[in-house]
């Protein structure tokens, strides 16, 4: 019976925890879908380890006082009677009779027990086996995910791993996953705990540019939120909790809020509502069944597909979650929360401590004799003794030198910039990996090699043994992948003339990739001193040159617009005239407003037309008199970019195109 309550203790404790996270994220609906993910993501945490806690019970609560009152009748304690004095010969009766009673009873007793603990180990063993059969299933999914993931064809064409290097490094991933093709599958999806892969169907090969980096932001937003891991989490709770109908519920709320978090991260990379949702249901009803296995994550369902197509669609809904500080204090609320609700149990007599009764005697008279009895009295509640504390174990020499080594490892490149002392144990320990890196890059005979060499020397591009390996290997190496790859390291580097230099020559080669990186690394730097080797680059015959070379001066951000920039609103590439309008965005010259409005009368891309509008906007009260001209247009949304740019708004959200050069892949 002890068992049974326990039982159910547990599960009213599983309870309240899903009932706090309810009420949280209904208290919670005009915040992001990131943040009502990441309650259901702790409440479903919680879940496993409830039962730790509810076998432990640390916090005793103690349900009711008990106490006896000496007067009044209905406050008396029963279970002490004072009986008139009996014969020896009625005493043996009635100990007879007592006797007799209690073994009558114990006779009958093991017959309830036996099948109240046959009852309880049935219902345990039903909820054994069902929770085997789920986790199979679980283990059953990640079987076939692996299957079909080494039955795939890799997707290495440019056209894929372009988008797919760049929106991962938008979205500042340390390692782009895997991107595979299957015929196996029907609907893109994301797997994989510790190294992470992106299915996509077959018929992904007849998608166009803006579906393949629609998916590839909302499966990447998957990779950078850790959702696998949350998806993962929640069916085991489901497989552990299966006869709560409320983990299900829950574990469904933490995938439909996951979805739309990614949705939220893909509009606010700048894509449009109405595109993404265009792609998005052009994925769902051309697939019936997609068959996803149980650990993976599929792009879409079609019966969360309504919800999530109203919440694209709709303006006013909040995309972009707390601070990390606000974040960290709402989980480790609801965290103490479920400890307190998991860990808290009934208090037992051995476990409160009280002082024995002061039992004063209270004499009675009966028919002239005096009788004196002794009636125990409600004890006094003391306090309990806190244990003594464990003493603090001693570290040994070696353990010391350990934990040394990784506080040191453990040092930012922001904390060294701040403290000399720092910075000069932060280079000790990195001295070595540097050595090594540099001479691979130097000496080792294999392209391949000296290309990872050079890639892993970008994170210590700020050290002069690294920055030298670099510069040598961007402008002597035989091989251009290899160069391409130093070029693309020395972003990272100081702005040293050595470095100037080095992307300098880069950006003046005839090979084009070459050219694109070295530029790119040029904007990186951020230096005004690099834009005499930027400028020359917008009259290149390549227009990927031409767009790089405008990004790269509107990263830089000169004090003036050039003009080479202002001209190059005429270019006949889109791409070229949409990223000098950026440009011209960021460094903010009005000087450059009547060459953004002759541009403007003769565009007729949609899109740029608005894009021109946002950077008249953004030059201040010089364009005040072009932005009145433009609210009387007759194009509708010109006439909101107007209003929003005078009203000091952006109508068309944030403006993250273009996207940064991705980092080539080693």
């Amino acid at each position: 019976m002890d068992s049974a309550i326990a039982l159910g203790l547990m599960v009213l404790k599983v309870t309240c925890v899903l009932l706090i996270a309810l009420c949280a994220t209904l208290a919670m609906q005009r915040a992001s879908a990131g943040t009502r993910h990441l309650v259901w993501l702790t409440a479903l945490a919680a879940l496993l380890v409830v039962p730790v806690l509810a076998v432990w019970q640390p916090l005793k609560v103690i349900p009711w006082k008990q106490g006896v009152e000496l007067q009044g009748g209905a406050g008396r304690d029963k279970t002490r009677q004072v009986e008139p004095q009996s014969t020896p010969l009625q005493s043996a009766e009635v100990e007879n009779a007592v006797g007799t009673e209690a073994a009558q009873q114990q006779a009958v007793a093991p017959t309830f027990t036996w099948d109240a603990a046959t009852i309880l180990k049935l219902v345990v063993g039903i909820w054994a086996a069902v929770a085997v059969l789920l986790l199979g299933w679980l283990a059953w999914g990640a079987w076939q995910v692996r299957r079909i993931v080494r039955r795939a064809e890799e997707l290495s064409d440019p056209s894929w791993q372009a988008p797919l290097y760049e929106i991962a490094d938008r979205l500042g991933l340390d390692e782009a996953p895997r991107l595979v093709q299957s015929d196996d599958v029907k609907m893109p999806f994301a797997a994989g705990l510790k190294r992470s892969t992106i299915v996509l169907p077959s018929s992904s090969m007849e998608w166009n540019a803006e579906r393949r980096s629609a998916v590839l932001i909302h499966e990447l937003a998957h990779v950078k939120r850790r959702d696998l891991v949350g998806h993962t989490l929640g069916r085991i709770a489901c497989a552990l909790y299966w006869f709560h109908p409320m983990v299900w519920s829950a574990a469904r709320h933490l995938r439909a809020e996951s979805e739309r978090a990614c949705d939220d991260l893909a509009l606010t990379f700048g894509t449009r509502p109405s595109e993404y949702a265009e792609h998005l249901l052009d994925i769902v009803t051309c697939v019936r069944d997609h068959a996803t296995p149980s650990v993976a994550l599929a792009m879409a369902h079609r019966k969360e597909f309504e919800g999530r197509m109203l919440a694209i669609l709709n303006p006013d809904l909040t995309r972009s979650g707390m601070g990390r500080l606000r974040t960290t204090g709402m989980v480790g609320a609801l965290l103490l929360l479920a400890v307190v609700v998991g860990a808290a149990g009934p208090a037992t007599k051995k476990a409160v401590k009280e002082p024995a009764a002061v039992t004063p005697p209270l004499v009675l008279e009966d028919q002239g004799e005096t009788l004196k009895v002794e009636v125990a009295l409600p004890p006094v509640r003391g306090t309990l003794k806190s244990a003594k504390p464990s003493p603090r174990p001693v570290q040994k020499p070696e353990q010391d030198a350990a934990t040394a080594s990784a506080a040191m490892t453990a040092i930012t490149m922001e904390q060294a910039a701040r403290d000399p002392k720092l910075a000069q144990q932060l280079d000790s320990i990195n001295n070595e990996r540097i050595k090594v890196l540099a001479k691979t890059l130097r000496t080792d005979p294999e392209a391949s090699v000296r290309r990872v060499a050079a890639w892993g020397l970008a994170d210590h591009a700020r050290y002069e043994a690294a920055t030298a390996a670099l510069v040598s290997a961007a402008t002597t190496d035989a091989d251009m992948q290899v160069r391409e790859m130093a070029v693309w390291a020395l972003a990272e580097a100081r702005p040293t003339p050595e470095v100037r230099r080095a992307l300098t020559a880069a950006a003046a080669s005839q090979d084009p990739s070459l050219r694109r990186t070295a530029i790119w690394a040029l904007g990186n730097v951020g230096d005004e001193a690099s834009l005499d080797a930027v400028l020359p680059a917008l009259k290149s015959d390549d227009a990927k040159v031409r767009a790089m070379a405008a990004w790269a001066i509107g990263s830089i951000e000169p004090d003036k617009a050039p003009a080479p920039l202002m001209n190059a609103l005429q270019d006949s590439d889109p791409k070229v005239r949409r990223t000098a309008t950026w440009a011209l965005y960021s460094i903010e010259d009005p000087a450059s407003l009547p060459a953004l409005e002759a541009a403007f009368a003769k565009e007729t891309d949609p899109a740029l037309r608005r894009d021109m509008v946002r950077a008249m906007g953004n030059m201040g009260d010089a364009a005040t008199d072009a932005l009145t001209r433009l609210v009387s247009s007759d194009d509708k949304e010109i006439r909101v970019a107007a209003i929003s740019a005078l009203a000091g708004g952006n109508a068309n959200g944030p403006w993250p195109w273009p996207w940064p050069w991705p980092r080539p892949n080693p």
